[in-house]
C-alpha cells in the first residue's frame, strides 16, 4: 500500500486488556474492504496482549512500549500513522458490521471531521446513541461526539496540536471542543453506526465522573471564559421559560385565549 494512497488509518491503543483486544481485532478482520492502515500502539501490555498482537497479520504498524497514558499512546500513533483520517478504536471497542468500513470509505471527502453513530455497550445492556448534525457550544458543555465513530483528517492535529495530555480522561472532547467550536473545521454527520462502544473503559467508569467534570470545567474556563458566564445564564434562562411554559396554570391561560401568554 503506497502512503499517499491511504485514506484512512485505525489506530488501536492497548495496555492490559487481552480480551477486549481480541474483539477488535476480530472486528478489523472481519472487514470486508481492508483498504486502511491498522496500527496497533501497545502500552508494554504482560497479559499476552503482545503474543496476539504479533500473531496477527494484517497489521501494519505494531508499537509496544511504555507510554504515560492513553493519549500519550494516541499521540505516538498519530505520528506515525499515513492516512488522510485517522479513526480510533481502543482496545475493547469493535467495528460494528463488516461492512462499515467499506461503506464509510467513499464518504471521507472533504469535510475534516465525518462523524457517525455508537452503540454504547455494557454487560447487560446497549443503546444506540446518535449525534446531531449541527454542533454548538452547548452540545460540548452538555456532550460530546463519539471518538471512536468520528473519522479526523490529520491535518488538523499537525494545524492545531495533539492530544493535550494535560486532561488524562477528556483529551479527544477538549481535542474536539477546541477544532469545532473554537476553530470552526468543517464537520459532516453520517447516518452509519460505527463502533461498539466499551462501557468498561476509564471515561466510563462512575468512578471517574467527577475527575471528568473538573477536567472538562477547567478546559472550558481557560478556552471559553469570555462566554461560559453568559451562556449558563441563558440556558438559566430558557429552561426557567420551559418550566413556565411547561406548568398546568400557563396551559390554561394559552387554551383560554389569553394573549399575554401566546
Amino acid at each position: 500500500m503506497e502512503n499517499q494512497n491511504i485514506k484512512l488509518s485505525i489506530i488501536t491503543i492497548n495496555l492490559n486488556n487481552k480480551e477486549g483486544l481480541k474483539k477488535t481485532l476480530k472486528s478489523i478482520d472481519n472487514q470486508s474492504n481492508k483498504n486502511f492502515e491498522y496500527l496497533v500502539i501497545d502500552g508494554d501490555s504482560t497479559d499476552g496482549s503482545i503474543d496476539l498482537i504479533n500473531d496477527a497479520t494484517f497489521i501494519n504498524i505494531k508499537v509496544s512500549e511504555n507510554d504515560s497514558g492513553i493519549y500519550d499512546a494516541m499521540n505516538k500513533g498519530i505520528r506515525i500513522a499515513n492516512g488522510e483520517y485517522l479513526l480510533f478504536l481502543n482496545s475493547g471497542d469493535y467495528l460494528n458490521n463488516s461492512e462499515v468500513i467499506n461503506n464509510i470509505l467513499p464518504q471521507l471527502q472533504g469535510e475534516e471531521i465525518i462523524y457517525g453513530s455508537l452503540i454504547y455497550e455494557g454487560k447487560d445492556s446497549s443503546k444506540v446513541q446518535h449525534y446531531p448534525r449541527e454542533l454548538t457550544l452547548r452540545q460540548f458543555i452538555n456532550d460530546t461526539i463519539g471518538h471512536p465513530c468520528s473519522f479526523i483528517k490529520k491535518e488538523l492535529f499537525t494545524k492545531y496540536g495533539f492530544y493535550d495530555t494535560s486532561y488524562p480522561i477528556v483529551a479527544d472532547w477538549a481535542f474536539f471542543t477546541k477544532v469545532i467550536v473554537k476553530e470552526n473545521v468543517s464537520t459532516k454527520h453520517i447516518n452509519e453506526i460505527i463502533t461498539n462502544f466499551d462501557l468498561t473503559g476509564i471515561t466510563a467508569r462512575p468512578e471517574n465522573y467527577n475527575k471528568i467534570n473538573a477536567e472538562r470545567e477547567r478546559f472550558l474556563k481557560e478556552n471559553f471564559s469570555f462566554i461560559l458566564d453568559d451562556f449558563n445564564k441563558t440556558i438559566e434562562a430558557v429552561n426557567k421559560l420551559k418550566k413556565i411554559q411547561s406548568s398546568k396554570g400557563f396551559k390554561i391561560l394559552k387554551a383560554l385565549g389569553v394573549k399575554k401568554f401566546q
